[in-house]
């Protein structure tokens, strides 16, 4: 049986009858055309980011609101997230900027997580609900005494002399939140390694970061027994995803340490990047680690922008289908909840995610990106394998396929024009023809 779920402004995931595939059958305006036989990467999921923001945003609602959110996201009826990406002490999205050791602490000796526990004890909780996370853990700063610059903003760089600390640092963060039953399965070095920021950063160049994996991180990680932590380049803008990567993955010894590149949205649309990278490395998982909608000043489009807008939906829409078609394995939103204003943010970085919460209403609001990420997560499970799938459009109409494990095909249909569109949906050589609103998208689901 045939079906699909649409979505369009104000009418969530309305459910589509379909008529049966023919052969030879078509009479739409355009065609999309799947072809199951050729195939390639296979799908690793989505999620979000636990965020000391997204958490805050949580704890001003009720219990039964705390419930709601985190069924919004984690359960088989909401979004279905099966990936997780866990902050290790502050960022941006944070109430301050702290650490877990004291100023000077050469050997950690102070090293203590307590007041990130509640953080970490509501990951848990959302875990639990989706039946198990596989988890990316990232970092935005060393504390400020092992940089260049001796604060946790603006940059700077690690000190030589604590590349072993600082990698012992991880280890013990990583020890320290599997007492409490976290578990990390995938680690970056660094967010944003080449940015220097107003809030926690700190910069690496690609040939840093590939010796201290080699030479620091690694090695510590064996020395406390962590074997099976997967080891991801980068975690940054994917207009730079080539570069940094041949330049990383050249160092001797380092290509093999190496699982995966992630990669962010800002700054750059270029989804064949990714192509670019899959054909140098088609061993490595390449998937996204970040993305949002930036309400003062977007990096990409160079314009402000308003909590609520429809068109924010469309733009995760059309860069999940391209990012996917140019061989992303996954996709790791930023923050998975905010408050009202699109924080907390101690620099006033604010930015919209897909649930906001206002915290004095307690009302509960789903944005746009909520529906359109469901279009995708909620249907394309992980294992399933994409398939070739294309339209006969330049604009506008744009379309991903795969096949998942039991067999189903899932195709998500994407309409950013401001017409209604007609078109003929081919797959295998059999047609039907399916109707696509403005301002739309859809998922069919074809089991013939």
């Amino acid at each position: 049986m045939n079906r699909a779920f649409l979505t369009t402004e104000g009418r969530p995931f309305q459910a589509v009858s379909l008529p049966s595939t023919k052969a030879g059958f078509g009479g739409g305006d355009h065609n999309i055309v799947v072809d199951t036989s050729s195939r390639f990467q296979t799908h690793m999921g989505f999620g979000g980011a636990f965020t000391e923001a997204a958490f805050l945003a949580t704890e001003a609602l009720t219990e039964e609101g705390k419930r709601e959110v985190i069924d919004a996201f984690f359960s088989k009826d909401g979004l279905c997230y099966n990936l997780a990406r866990i902050p290790m002490h502050s960022t941006d999205f944070s109430e301050r900027s702290r650490t877990y050791v004291e100023e000077g602490d050469d050997a950690l000796a102070t090293f203590d997580i307590s007041w990130d526990i509640p953080r970490l004890e509501f990951f848990k909780r959302c875990e639990e609900r989706a039946g198990g996370l596989s988890t990316l853990l990232s970092t935005w700063s060393p504390p400020a005494y092992m940089k260049t610059n001796g604060i946790l903003h603006h940059g700077g760089k690690l000190k030589e002399e604590y590349k072993q600390p600082w990698a012992e640092y991880f280890c013990k963060f990583i020890e320290e939140a599997g007492k409490l039953g976290v578990h990390f399965d995938m680690m970056s070095v660094q967010n944003e390694p080449e940015a220097v920021q107003t809030w926690e950063s700190c910069i690496f160049s690609a040939e840093e970061e590939a010796y201290f994996i080699r030479d620091f991180l690694v090695p510590a990680l064996r020395r406390h027994g962590i074997e099976d932590m997967g080891i991801i380049l980068w975690d940054h803008n994917r207009d730079g995803v080539v570069r940094r990567a041949l330049n990383s993955l050249k160092i001797e010894g380092v290509r093999e340490l190496v699982d995966g590149i992630g990669y962010h949205w800002y700054c750059c649309d270029r989804s064949e990047n990714l192509s670019a990278l899959h054909a140098l490395y088609p061993d490595k998982h390449i998937f996204l680690t970040e993305c949002c909608v930036e309400l003062a000043h977007d990096s990409t489009t160079g314009k402000a922008s308003y909590v609520g807008r429809w068109e924010h939906g469309e733009r995760y829409g059309k860069n999940i289908i391209n990012d996917l078609n140019n061989y992303s394995e996954g996709y790791i939103d930023w923050n998975l909840c905010l408050d009202e204003r699109g924080g907390p943010n101690h620099v006033g970085n604010f930015c919209e995610a897909p649930v906001m919460i206002d915290g004095k209403s307690k009302k509960i609001m789903y944005m746009s990106s909520y529906y359109y990420i469901g279009h995708f997560s909620k249907f394309i499970r992980a294992g399933a394998v994409r398939t070739y799938s294309g339209t006969d459009v330049e604009k506008d109409l744009y379309t991903v396929a795969y096949v998942d494990p039991s067999g189903e095909k899932v195709i998500v249909i994407e309409n950013t024009a401001g017409k209604d569109l007609h078109a003929t949906l081919t797959i295998d050589g059999k047609g039907m023809d399916i109707f696509i609103p403005a301002h739309s998208i859809q998922t069919v689901l074809v089991d013939e």
